[in-house]
């Protein structure tokens, strides 16, 4: 019988050569396919987009060395010459978009929150918080968590228990200040760790008040306060910074300073799910979180007693309070015991510490390196608070609660303008930005250190903008962008009342409205804690200008290089006090 042939046992060779012809092509087909794909009419790096990594590489060559992360996005928008303009960051996924127009920016978070929400990709980054508000979309659970906390930034919360908690903090922050003076004598010394352990200690009294007995500024009077100029190292030169040690800080305070530097890190994974789970099964992240419920059982177990016998003072005692509320309402038994209160909490610790701290570190910066503020804002808290200076003494609470500083205000929103980054959405639904097809699952940034902020504006074309950015009130009006926009200069925000130059509350008002500003987001997700936060910088820094004079420090120590993370904060904070 005839054996059977193939038609291609012949052609063996053609067929190799064939395949060995495909495969390049296949390969090239796939390269193209996985190349970015840039968003029709938005404008982009051309080489980016011929690249697997897009802009990757030239992204991460600035980050390292600068930590700044919004300072490259900016450079991009001025680059791409356009008010909205598109990225490639992460491989193979759809481009994220900066917009650098605060009008559209504002209009996007206050009237358009159903097509743009928390940003997924944030979420999963601070997935380690647990039930904390801030990871999710605003939706049952965002707005369940935000009642829970509603009662903590009332008037009477703030100035009855927050208030002098923080006036206590800010004195024994000055003691500990005056003992470093002392020693430094005339040296520049840091006082980053200062700031950040009054800021933690002001939010363990705004959640457990006095139920809470271990504190972080009061560890380092103990440590200072034992020291002698001959147990320090004291430099010749008196440029040259004095080096103080650190008392040392119990394990949950350490986990407050470790979790959001889990967050920040996870943020920037490639799969921050899979770093999480991985990261959950090592035992120092489980020591970070066991060290966090611990404490915060502790905590609530103490707010459930004095909830229980009526005393409802602190943070968590009013959450309980609000959840018996609740749990009456809906005709259930009150869950005390839930995980939500010991989440939440804790999540407004971190957040609250962590930004706060920083934007005092800003403010003491920018009053050292401008003398005429300085002495300004000293001149203004001298004539309003007359009975404390003409008495000799630091002011009161109630003196300066009661006090109506709007150049301080300014001083501090002015900061604030400057140093704010980037709020995150994402498009949930297919939808437009400035006439620009936006697809859902596109990470948009609002941007607020570029174009509009810190530079003047680009033109827009009004028929572009969104139906409500078209129809919403023009803001800025009295805005003067032909100013220097990236300078300190807090009189921006205030609005004369006489003639003349004075800035005290009879001649100058303060208006928050004056100029663009997206520190604390808008909308519905505008940052809970911006009253805290205020009040806290407002007692803490005129406590400092009343009792220092702010001097210069060498350049070497100085300068307003940031690392962003939840908050922008200063790579260094060096001082040079003088004792008023």
């Amino acid at each position: 019988m005839d054996r059977l042939t193939s038609p291609f046992e012949d052609d063996s060779p053609h067929r190799y050569l064939i395949a060995l012809a495909t495969v390049p092509v296949l390969l090239f087909a796939l390269y193209q396919y996985l190349l970015p794909k840039p968003i029709p009419g938005i404008a982009y790096n051309p080489s980016a987009a011929k690249s697997l990594f897009g802009d990757v590489p030239e992204m991460i060559a600035e980050v390292s060395q600068t930590g700044e992360f919004r300072v490259w996005c900016a450079k991009q928008v001025r680059k791409m010459n356009s008010p909205i303009c598109q990225i490639f960051i992460k491989p193979f996924s759809q481009p994220w978009v900066l917009l650098s127009d605060f009008r559209e920016s504002r209009d996007i978070l206050t009237r358009r929150h159903k097509e743009f929400d928390k940003s997924s990709f944030l979420s999963d980054g601070m997935a380690c918080m647990g039930a904390f508000h801030g990871i999710y979309m605003t939706d049952h659970k965002f707005r369940a968590n935000r009642q829970l906390i509603q009662d903590l930034m009332t008037s009477t919360f703030l100035n009855g228990h927050v208030g002098p908690a923080i006036y206590n903090k800010g004195s024994e922050l000055m003691r500990l200040f005056e003992m470093k003076v002392r020693l430094a004598r005339g040296r520049p010394f840091s006082v980053k760790k200062d700031f950040e352990y009054a800021s933690l200690d002001c939010m363990l009294a705004f959640a457990f008040g006095r139920n809470w007995v271990d504190t972080a500024v009061g560890e380092q009077v103990k440590v200072v306060g034992g020291l002698t100029e001959e147990s320090l190292v004291i430099p010749v030169s008196v440029d040259e910074p004095v080096d103080f040690p650190l008392g040392e800080i119990v394990d949950f305070l350490k986990s407050v300073y470790e979790a959001p530097e889990i967050v920040e890190k996870t943020i920037n994974a490639i799969m921050p799910k899979l770093q999480t789970w991985w990261w959950s099964q090592q035992g120092w992240y489980k020591k970070i979180f066991d060290d966090k419920e611990k404490a915060m059982k502790a905590q609530v177990a103490i707010g459930i007693k004095n909830f229980q016998q009526g005393k409802i003072e602190t943070g968590v005692e009013h959450m309980l309070m609000r959840e018996a509320a609740r749990a009456e309402k809906e005709g259930r038994e009150p869950d005390f015991e839930s995980q939500i209160f010991r989440d939440e909490l804790f999540g407004d610790i971190v957040g609250g510490h962590h930004t706060t701290s920083g934007a005092m570190m800003w403010l003491t910066k920018y009053l050292t390196d401008d003398p005429t503020i300085q002495s300004k804002l000293r001149s203004v808290l001298h004539s309003t608070l007359s009975a404390a200076h003409q008495e000799g003494r630091l002011f009161t609470f109630e003196e300066i609660r009661h006090a109506k500083l709007p150049y301080l205000d300014a001083i501090i929103e002015e900061m604030l303008r400057i140093n704010a980054v980037p709020v995150t959405r994402e498009a949930v639904v297919d939808t437009t930005v400035l006439g620009c097809p936006i697809k859902k699952g596109t990470q948009v940034f609002f941007m607020s250190n570029g174009p509009g902020f810190l530079s003047p504006s680009f033109p827009v074309d009004e028929a572009k903008r969104s139906d409500t950015s078209r129809l919403s009130k023009r803001a800025n009006d009295s805005w003067d962008e032909r100013q220097d926009l990236a300078r300190f200069d807090p009189e921006r925000w205030l609005v004369r009342k006489t003639d003349g130059t004075g800035v005290t509350a009879d001649d100058v008002d303060f208006d928050g409205a004056a100029g663009p500003q997206l520190v604390f987001g808008l909308g519905p997700r505008t940052c809970w804690g911006r009253r805290l936060a205020h009040m806290e910088m407002k007692v803490i820094i005129a406590m400092l200008v009343w009792t220092f004079q702010l001097e210069r420090t060498p350049p070497e120590l100085s300068g307003y290089g940031g690392l962003e993370g939840i908050a922008r904060v200063p790579k260094k904070c060096y001082v040079r006090f003088v004792k008023l």
